[in-house]
């Protein structure tokens, strides 16, 4: 069978999108590759495709259950061989999981922390059928060391431990140059062919509002800064003609709840989701937010990684994220369809002390040095006069396109 007839049969697409085919290509030929491609960019479909024209296992390494199983559903609804080992199953489960996958072959997904499991470790090195390994979310690769997700930092180890050296697949949305060095070096791919796709979507229009209180003018009794960023997040989705869907990032819980609860009382139809949240409560909300139900989710940064929702129209983000990379990572998730769609960051200066002292709470002096630089790129973009798509552009090393006469810094210049 074909590419084509595989992308058309089993995908439901009679062309690739931007960047995919080159790199499909690439795997095809068993090159190890390292593909940048943004957020709704398809690159998934640059592990999936190869799976079913190629023989043997394909090892997925992803970061969340709820994203690994979202996409294990898709593929068995599709007729693709796939499944999904964790700690939901019972041991009985989970020994059948792995049997069947190495014995078999096909799609087998499950998070870095699986392969600390000498039962799991054991099997995968003696599958004489594990011809790949996909590592999505390649970004969290540079920052194994310094966060929570150190099993990340473990995978080229792993790697290296296998008699017979597998294929490579290391995806991200978001990579600087540094980035892409640490992944080829974490990974111990230093011939990697890189792909990138470029970054700009020009259906998003960017938008940074300051909203100190402190501007408001002398003789008024001043609002709480609560209470002027919940009225500014209000006044953006009563422009929202409730045609798809909105997501308000927030930098907190507590946050998270209050604004939930403040637009509840107006019977906005929202729901909300944050990594505290019991599995049990997070999965409806979820359900919720993909069927339409409650189409307004407010979320920490938990929310999303992998959310496959074509028709967001609005990201808000009610407070400074804590770097560049989120940042992107997050408006990315709007407009995947290629329709317009808004993308509004609200903040005051406050936020940035505030995420400073979050991300100078743990870890070593050089892990909290690289944090603050990713931090101070975001504040660098809020306090920039330039085309916003230009200021990401050059911090990820691409080359600045044309100014996108689109974000609020380039409207505010050609009134």
């Amino acid at each position: 069978m074909e590419k084509m007839e595989v992308l058309r049969q089993y995908f439901g697409f009679s062309s690739f999108r931007e960047g995919q085919q080159t790199l499909i290509d690439a795997v095809l030929a068993g090159r190890d590759v390292l593909g940048v491609m943004p957020t709704g960019g398809g690159k998934s479909l640059c592990y999936e495709l190869p799976a079913l024209l190629l023989p043997g296992l394909t090892l997925v390494i992803s970061p969340l259950k709820a994203l690994q199983l979202d996409q294990v559903e898709s593929l068995l609804n599709k007729g693709i061989r796939a499944a999904v080992l964790n700690s939901d199953l019972s041991a009985a489960e989970h020994r059948d999981v792995l049997e069947d996958m190495t014995e078999h072959g096909g799609l087998l997904y499950l998070a870095p922390e699986q392969l600390r499991s000498p039962t799991v470790a054991e099997a995968l090195q003696s599958c004489p059928i594990l011809t790949r390994i996909a590592v999505d979310e390649a970004h969290t690769l540079p920052q194994a060391k310094d966060d929570f997700r150190k099993a990340y930092g473990k995978v080229g180890s792993f790697i290296h431990s296998l008699p017979h050296r597998p294929q490579v697949i290391a995806l991200t949305a978001t990579a600087t140059r540094n980035d892409v060095s640490r992944i080829r070096k974490s990974l111990g791919i230093p011939n990697a062919e890189r792909f990138r796709t470029p970054l700009r979507r020009d259906n998003l229009h960017l938008c940074i509002k300051n909203i100190d209180n402190s501007k408001i003018r002398k003789g008024k009794r001043k609002p709480s800064t609560e209470n002027v960023l919940f009225q500014s997040v209000e006044r953006e989705l009563s422009k929202w003609d409730e045609d798809g869907a909105v997501i308000i990032y927030c930098p907190t819980v507590k946050l998270v709840k209050r604004l939930c609860k403040w637009l509840k009382a107006r019977d906005y139809p929202v729901g909300k989701y944050h990594g505290k949240m019991k599995h049990a409560k997070r999965k409806p909300a979820q359900q919720a937010f993909m069927r339409g139900k409650k189409p307004i989710m407010i979320a920490t940064n938990a929310f999303g990684l992998g959310i496959d929702k074509p028709d967001v129209r609005l990201v808000i983000h009610a407070g400074l994220p804590l770097s560049m990379d989120g940042y992107v990572q997050e408006i990315g998730r709007a407009g995947r369809d290629g329709k317009k769609s808004r993308c509004v960051l609200f903040y005051t200066k406050s936020d940035f002390d505030r995420n400073k002292r979050t991300l100078s709470q743990s870890g070593g002096r050089k892990a909290v040095a690289r944090r603050l630089k990713r931090l101070n790129a975001l504040h660098g973009l809020v306090d920039s006069k330039k085309c916003l798509w230009r200021v990401i552009e050059k911090y990820f090393g691409e080359k600045p396109q044309k100014k996108c006469e689109k974000c609020c810094r380039c409207r505010q210049k050609s009134v």
